[in-house]
């Protein structure tokens, strides 16, 4: 007993993290209706600052263009160095905020979402830019000693960890109830006209509380890089425990969100000895520790969650756009036509360039229906590819083609609908916090295991074929095969006509009443409860096939590039497209690294400057044109239109007549 009490302490140092960026996530989120899923990005860029004051005595600024390394000559110590850090970290939240969370207020769950994905992939390859992507290491800040705990030595540095935060945590916790500021922040947050009419500025307040998140995650980002160095991709592992923390206090108690976050800590640190002590099945060994925070998550989420929102939030945030589905033989017939002769090609290259696009597009698809239609954002769409791909190659092995294809369409297809049964509960942003915990489990229990992957960590599919007919990407000896092109295009074409007539058809009816009200669609008679897990088999339906279609595009493959992060640039790039519409996805797969555009019009490949460009490129679409680069045209005619109307409609002078009875009449 003493030994598992031993190894549960050992977790709160990590825990303190989590559930100092747990407070943060809560700060902002009450402050500016945006749960920050950039909250590890924006806690990387003072402690990056901080390293290399540190190490280097160089102040870096997070700026492009313009000179950004100011140096004072020799390394500083910790006092300036982490006010240096600090004020670099309140200024970038200011510009962040300014820039970013300003114009988005009000604006659709998802495109907020997005907009802190994108401000990720940002922030970090601005910080990979600058500071390089090796590990920068510094002095330790905090005592480094042991002491004796049940009969073990342990790191006293854990112990300063996690007083640092909870005395953080209380002291939020006593501005946000005890001060005017704070009373004036939850008034806002629950009646933004109210707290007007009172005299307050709620624009202002969430820049005041989005500064007191960064500088939360500020501190805690220092003391992070003091303990084991610090690289601008490290802090992505903190975010999901940390959102399960913030989801546990129901986004609300600083006090529960630290407890929740000691608590995945410890259960992460218990996890570890386990396996360590190989008290568990092998299959468990890679990734255990990521289901500490998803069942974190799901507890939370049953037990907090409601069917149906009540009264209060009958007033939602308006939606996504979605266009009109309507038939336009004059834009389908050329762009498969333009699709078909790139695939047809010559230059290698560009065929698979085109498959990867078509692949992406199919793969975008899936967010179109469920996200677009429905409202429900997941973040697992790839990790359902994933798993359907690796489904693939266990088929293959004892299923011929067809059946093995169409057996791992049909298992990923229920284990989707699995994974969807929590949004009967949650909707929203908080259905995303628990996909995106989905996709972590997927990757590192499932794609990281020789168990489930197969030996070496390597899965492999044999080419299709029918009738002696070679179906695969190396059939006809040149790689890749135009045949398999035709093929995965004919596919996803299919795939294209089943997500239209689901929207012109009755159950298209359906899904856009849900998402828009949920509570008036469940008074007009439609199962919400029902629809909403449809939807979730349909949208799980169509990853599955665009695994197959990774699996037979690929034919050896690992888990690389079907992570989460991956996951959350996918659904980045399908909100670029336009996810309320096929074009947006046709738009996005297009778009997808190693795609088409990249290749014929970038050169291929991805650097981090095309990384620094697609963050704001996405940031940008999101706050001008929300409905994605499908809608520009729809958008711009729009604004065209209502300033033709207004000049058309111009107020007439009043006559002299109209003066003098207006005269009289007041007078």
């Amino acid at each position: 007993m003493n030994t598992w009490a031993f190894f549960a302490l050992l977790g709160i140092g990590t825990g303190a993290f989590y559930g100092a960026l747990a407070c943060g996530v809560i700060v902002a989120y009450r402050g500016s209706g945006i749960v920050n899923f950039a909250v590890g990005a924006m806690a990387m860029i003072p402690a990056v600052t901080y390293a290399e004051l540190r190490s280097s005595g160089d102040l870096v600024l997070p700026i492009v263009l313009v000179p950004n390394r100011y140096s004072f000559g020799e390394p500083l110590s910790a006092a300036p160095a982490v006010a240096l850090a600090l004020v670099v970290g309140t200024l970038v939240s200011l510009a962040i905020y300014l820039l970013v969370v300003r114009p988005l207020r009000g604006a659709p769950q998802v495109t907020m979402l997005v907009a802190t994905v994108g401000l990720t992939i940002a922030l970090q390859a601005l910080a990979v830019k600058i500071f390089g992507s090796g590990t920068i290491r510094t002095p330790a800040l905090l005592p480094d000693g042991v002491v004796s705990v049940l009969g073990r030595p342990y790191p006293i540095d854990r112990l300063w960890v996690a007083g640092v935060v909870v005395a953080l945590a209380l002291t939020v916790h006593l501005v946000m109830t005890r001060t005017t500021f704070g009373l004036a922040t939850r008034a806002a947050f629950l009646n933004e006209k109210g707290a007007v009419l009172l005299g307050f500025d709620p624009i202002r307040l969430g820049l005041y509380n989005w500064i007191v998140a960064s500088t939360v995650g500020g501190v805690i980002g220092i003391l992070a890089s003091s303990l084991g160095g610090v690289n601008p991709l490290n802090f992505s592992f903190y975010v999901v425990p940390a959102l399960g923390a913030a989801l546990a206090a129901r986004l609300s108690s600083y006090r529960m969100a630290v407890i929740a976050g000691l608590s995945i800590g410890a259960f992460e640190a218990l996890a570890v000895h386990i396996v360590a002590q190989q008290q568990i099945p092998r299959f468990f060994h890679g990734g255990v520790s990521s289901l500490v925070p998803f069942a974190v998550i799901i507890a939370a989420v049953m037990l907090v969650g409601q069917t149906l929102p009540n009264r209060a939030v009958l007033l939602e945030r308006r939606n996504v756009p979605v266009e009109r589905v309507r038939w336009k033989p004059l834009l389908w017939v050329p762009t498969i036509g333009a699709t078909a002769l790139a695939l047809a090609s010559s230059d290698a290259t560009v065929r698979f360039a085109t498959i990867q696009s078509v692949y992406v597009m199919t793969l975008l698809l899936s967010f179109v229906v469920l996200t677009g239609f429905v409202g429900q954002v997941s973040l697992a769409q790839l990790s359902f590819a994933g798993f359907s791909a690796f489904m693939l190659s266990r088929f293959d092995e004892v299923l011929p083609f067809p059946i093995g294809p169409l057996a791992a369409i049909a298992v990923t297809t229920a284990v989707g609908t699995l994974v969807g049964v929590p949004a009967l509960r949650v909707r929203g942003i908080q259905f995303a916090i628990v996909t995106f915990a989905a996709a972590v489990v997927f990757d590192e229990l499932f794609f990281r295991s020789p168990t489930f992957v197969g030996r070496g960590g390597l899965a492999t599919v044999e080419s299709p074929s029918i009738g002696g007919i070679e179906l695969g990407i190396d059939g006809d000896g040149q790689f890749p095969d135009r045949r398999f092109g035709f093929v995965l295009l004919a596919f996803a074409v299919g795939c294209a006509l089943f997500v239209h007539g689901i929207r012109r058809g009755t159950l298209g009816r359906r899904f856009m009443a849900v998402r828009s009200n949920e509570r008036a669609a469940a008074s007009s008679g439609i199962d919400v409860p029902r629809t909403k897990v449809l939807a979730a088999a349909l949208s799980s339906f169509l990853a599955a096939i665009a695994g197959v279609m990774f699996a037979y595009k690929s034919t050896t493959f690992t888990g690389a590039g079907l992570d989460a992060q991956e996951g959350l640039e996918l659904l980045a790039l399908g909100y670029l497209g336009g996810i309320g519409s096929i074009a947006g996805a046709v738009i996005g797969g297009f778009l997808a690294p190693s795609g088409a555009f990249a290749v014929v019009f970038l050169g291929g490949g991805s650097t981090v400057d095309q990384f620094l460009l697609t963050g704001i490129g996405l940031m940008a679409v999101a706050i001008v044109f929300p409905a994605g680069l499908a809608g520009v045209g729809t958008a711009v005619r729009r604004r065209l239109e209502r300033s033709a109307a207004q000049r058309r409609v111009r107020p007439t002078p009043p006559s002299a007549d109209a003066d003098e009875i207006e005269f009289f009449t007041t007078g």
